[in-house]
């Protein structure tokens, strides 16, 4: 989704500690209790075969898996259970890391989810304010450690192209494509902000890693997003620089255009609506559903015709 983004002045950057940066790929790490996943009783050794991947595809994760080993949160492992990868090529030419956690999904024990429900969480905006900031936390998930006895379920296949070393390597941080990764995190993100407190009438909204900051006074908003920066930082947080929207009168949020006395639907969201395809199959109707419950909050704000 293209957003215009404010670039931030020479006097803010002076402001803001550079370690909560997501520059030079290094990833954040939260001082937490190492986070447990149970899994049902008797549930067997789950062992998935790697699925084929280009020569292309191995090349390209080479980097992405050496720069994971170096900070750790990737670790060599002999585990009984195994699920495949899959080298996604973006749109930029480069490819990203996806394990297919489903058999894994299966068979974990849920906790009872508590992201809310972004239609809720969006109205929760007043109407006076008129500076925004959004902040967008990068890689999230592998800020929050594993727990030693729950890493063997990540295990997976790395058969390095040029080497022709094939071994097994674990996760040690929460794994991105698990159920519960966006639950655990926004929970432990969640006690994180009870310990900050913002401006004036300035308001802090959170949806899992994304982050809202709202008020009617310009330089509230503006000292509490450094503030909530340099906050997020000390707790070993990092932020995306490059999707950061800085105090301005409208945000992109949860694919909504949000700004004083009013939240619409963005363009490219209702150009995504738009594009679907009529669904045909049970799966394609639970996509449709997902998708338009970000957007109920756009759809119901439309004037009736």
């Amino acid at each position: 989704m293209k957003v215009k983004i404010m670039k931030l002045t020479a006097g803010d950057i002076e402001e803001i500690n550079p370690e909560v940066w997501a520059e030079g790929g290094k990833s954040g790490l939260l001082n937490i209790p190492p986070i447990e996943v149970k899994m049902q009783p008797g549930t067997p050794p789950i062992r998935i075969k790697q699925y084929p991947m280009s020569l292309e595809g191995k090349k390209g994760l080479i980097p992405i898996i050496e720069q994971l080993l170096k900070e750790g949160i990737l670790e060599p492992c002999m585990s009984p259970h195994n699920t495949p990868i899959l080298a996604v090529k973006k749109a930029e030419g480069k490819y990203r890391l996806v394990q297919d956690l489903r058999e894994i999904n299966k068979r974990t024990i849920t906790k009872h989810p508590v992201v809310p429900n972004p239609y809720n969480l969006l109205s929760q905006i007043p109407q006076e304010h008129a500076w925004f900031t959004t902040i967008d936390l990068k890689d999230a998930f592998w800020a929050c450690p594993l727990a030693e006895e729950s890493r063997d379920w990540f295990a997976f296949e790395w058969d390095h192209p040029e080497t022709k070393r094939r071994q097994q390597l674990r996760w040690t941080r929460l794994p991105q494509g698990f159920t519960e990764s966006p639950n655990l995190f926004g929970q432990a993100l969640e006690r994180l902000l009870e310990q900050f407190t913002p401006e004036g009438q300035v308001q802090i909204l959170q949806y899992v890693d994304d982050l809202l900051i709202s008020g009617e006074n310009q330089l509230e908003v503006r000292t509490t997003s450094i503030k909530l920066l340099n906050f997020l930082g000390e707790k070993g947080l990092k932020v995306s620089k490059r999707k950061l929207q800085f105090v301005k009168p409208e945000v992109t949020y949860l694919g909504h255009l949000i700004g004083k006395g009013y939240k619409k639907l963005s363009p490219e969201r209702i150009a995504g609506i738009i594009a679907i395809p009529a669904p045909k199959t049970k799966r394609d109707i639970r996509k449709l559903l997902g998708l338009l419950g970000i957007a109920d909050i756009g759809l119901m704000s439309t004037p009736k015709m």
